[in-house]
């Protein structure tokens, strides 16, 4: 029987990165605790924003750097810095309790934002289109075939697939349904595969998404240096 594993997770530190950059023996729980409470408030205050990655690094425990990597900057930023200071109001009010919980220094947050150029060569992206349309009640099998026709679209990508799973189109049933295009070398290491998992929250219930996107082979990690 075959396992399922993030494709991301197996092949962290072979061609894939950290999303989190920083190791201190001290109190790492508490920047690891600090890391998801960062990507859990972006994701709650910019749900459809087109946030394809949210890297952290932290040179030193008083300083954190924030990379947010985007198909929509214009809007994460607002009309003059309008959206980034609500967020960083609502971080500060946040790493502030946690830190003083644990009566240690709350690092300086900055933050750097980044414009994806092509969009749909992220399967985050792709997956959060997906989601907003299936929450406006299209038609399942028009999302997929309009996904598959976005990732066929680009040279980059040398096969795509889109898995769905739940009450689909307000069926009574639990069902999954799956469609793919191209070559998708999910058992070799080399294959450089970004994955996506995202969920639309419809009236009847929830529907599971999952993007797969192939592109091509690589030869090494590609880390973000500071």
């Amino acid at each position: 029987m075959g396992q399922k594993i993030s494709p991301y997770t197996l092949r962290l530190g072979i061609n894939e990165g950290w999303y989190s950059r920083w190791f201190f023996p001290k109190n790492s729980a508490v920047y690891l605790e600090a890391d998801c409470s960062i990507r859990n408030i972006i994701a709650e205050l910019f749900p459809k924003s087109g946030i394809g990655e949210v890297i952290i690094e932290r040179k030193s425990p008083d300083t954190c750097r924030v990379i947010v990597k985007t198909a929509k900057p214009g809007f994460l930023i607002g009309r003059e810095g309008q959206n980034l200071r609500k967020l960083q109001e609502r971080l500060d009010k946040s790493l502030t309790k946690l830190f003083e919980k644990f009566k240690l220094t709350k690092p300086t947050t900055e933050f750097q934002i980044e414009e994806i150029k092509k969009p749909f060569t992220s399967a985050r992206v792709l997956a959060q289109f997906a989601a907003a349309e299936i929450e406006k009640r299209i038609s399942v099998r028009r999302v997929m075939k309009g996904i598959i026709e976005k990732g066929r679209q680009n040279k980059e990508i040398g096969g795509i697939k889109i898995r769905l799973s739940g009450r689909l189109n307000g069926a009574e049933i639990h069902r999954t349904e799956a469609l793919s295009f191209g070559k998708l070398t999910l058992g070799t290491l080399k294959s450089k595969i970004d994955y996506a998992a995202e969920i639309a929250k419809c009236t009847y219930g929830i529907v599971g998404i999952k993007v797969w996107l192939y592109k091509g082979e690589s030869t090494g990690r590609e880390d973000v240096t500071a």
